[in-house]
């Protein structure tokens, strides 16, 4: 594409996806919000890399569309302060709002990702009786953890893990730091179970996790706490990068 100049159709798209999380069907969308995403406003949103759109078994010919990274980006661009760009009184109301929803995100240093999610993460910061701390060790040279073990299966190498297992290994290593479920624990740590699966793997795999019901990543508010080591193994996840994973209950 020449530009990535987005209908208000296209818009209302992204943020519909963005404001759910989760793979939609062109069903849904019309039934629940008279909108649709076929024919070339699809092949736009998929050449943009903005959204995925792919066929689901059991579903006959249904698409099904869901946001990419980038798009997870651009819907949150997209509720930025702007001039509407339709007439429509109902396009009006769309900008007011988005602009509501910005204010709050900057104010809160929330990501967009938390402020949509289905369920709301438990209050609080990470306590201070926490599982896995990071710090700089005696000689400064690096990270030194609670953590002690892997969580990575010890017959499987690295490169032969699929996703679901990277995944498993992320949980195991969570459950292996929090001393119960629901408490926040340092990405640093859960790095240091995996040991050596690739980092832009297991980077992919965490993003992934985000969207999930019972999954949080987040920022560290107090950033003069955080260590070289936790900004070393944060994971960027839209506009942050964020240091601290909580595994709850879906």
């Amino acid at each position: 594409m020449a530009h990535d100049d987005l209908t208000p159709s296209e818009t209302g798209i992204l943020l519909v996806l963005l404001a759910h999380g989760r793979r939609i069907s062109n069903k849904e969308l019309d039934e629940r919000w008279k909108l649709s995403l076929t024919g070339s406003a699809r092949q736009k949103l998929n050449n943009l890399k903005l959204v995925e759109s792919s066929k689901e078994k059991g579903h006959g010919n249904v698409l099904f569309h869901e946001l990419t990274d980038r798009g997870w980006a651009r819907g949150r661009q997209e509720l930025a302060p702007r001039r509407p760009i339709s007439s429509s009184i109902k396009f009006g109301y769309l900008a007011a709002f988005t602009e509501g929803v910005e204010r709050f995100l900057i104010r809160e240093r929330m990501p967009v990702s938390d402020f949509f999610r289905a369920e709301a993460p438990w209050v609080g910061v990470l306590p201070a009786d926490s599982a896995v701390t990071a710090t700089t060790d005696s000689g400064g040279n690096g990270a030194s953890a609670t953590a002690t073990g892997s969580a990575r299966p010890p017959d499987a190498a690295p490169g032969a893990m699929s996703a679901a297992d990277i995944e498993a290994a992320v949980r195991t290593a969570y459950a292996q730091l929090a001393s119960r479920p629901g408490d926040w624990v340092r990405l640093v740590g859960v790095r240091l179970l995996l040991g050596d699966v690739e980092r832009e793997t297991v980077d992919r795999i965490l993003r992934g996790m985000v969207r999930q019901a019972d999954v949080w990543i987040v920022p560290d508010e107090d950033q003069k706490a955080l260590t070289a080591a936790d900004r070393e193994a944060a994971v960027r996840i839209g506009e942050h990068d964020s240091h601290l994973l909580l595994i709850g209950t879906a």
